[in-house]
């Protein structure tokens, strides 16, 4: 399709550039007004993969799609990330992004590879007290648990959601790096700011290795995010 049209499912894009060469697009999509017609408006083709799915995960991605080629578009390519055997996104060449989605809101990083090395990107509702005391151990390493001392159950459980975030954005900025798969216990907050690598991925990821990220707190959630410059 030479004119792609933007489908009732999705809203119009929100693009802010976050730094020289690094975007960030989001819209919101509604999984309830997809139509059987909605990636062939969008000019988006729909993976054989998904062809069975339900209509929430259908929606997460034209969405995630539809934003990157906004992004890519914004800093001057064309197309759209097609899929890896692993099922991350392809990216363009002389492009990288990420993609993240939660609860009707699609967002995706999108750099230029000239001047960004990697990319990671992702968004999380804050997660409840209770369902957070049961996913301490799981997402925390014993030096982050001694860091809730005295909090709160509630401040407990924002903290998790934000490291529980910014996890998942550096394993999305070193996996395609690395081609390393890696765990929460393998990366560690001690700083504000900063996440710890507690094993090497490979030489140029080694133990101990202080990898700086960025947030926003929202009403209803986190977004979280790694950019690291060339």
């Amino acid at each position: 399709m030479t004119n792609p049209q933007r489908p009732g499912c999705l809203s119009q894009p929100h693009q802010e550039e976050l730094a020289n060469g690094l975007l960030r697009v989001s819209c919101r999509y509604q999984p309830e007004r997809l139509l059987d017609d909605s990636f062939l408006l969008a000019g988006i083709p729909l993976p054989v993969t998904l062809q069975t799915a339900v209509a929430k995960r259908k929606a997460e991605y034209l969405a995630g799609r539809w934003c990157a080629r906004e992004g890519l578009q914004g800093l001057g390519a064309t197309g759209i990330p097609g899929v890896n055997e692993d099922r991350s996104p392809r990216w363009p060449k002389g492009r990288i992004g990420s993609i993240t989605h939660s609860h009707g809101i699609a967002e995706v990083l999108v750099a230029d590879a000239e001047r960004w090395l990697t990319v990671g990107l992702d968004t999380e509702q804050w997660v409840i007290p209770e369902r957070a005391a049961r996913l301490e151990k799981e997402l925390f390493t014993d030096y982050e648990r001694q860091q809730l001392n005295r909090m709160t159950p509630l401040q407990r459980a924002n903290r998790l959601t934000l490291i529980f975030s910014a996890k998942e954005s550096l394993f999305k900025a070193l996996y395609p790096l690395t081609g390393k798969r890696f765990y929460f216990h393998d990366a560690e907050r001690r700083k504000p700011d900063r996440l710890t690598l507690l094993r090497t991925l490979n030489a140029d990821w080694p133990k101990g290795t202080e990898i700086p990220f960025r947030w926003r707190e929202r009403q209803h959630g986190v977004l979280s995010w790694i950019a690291l410059p060339r």
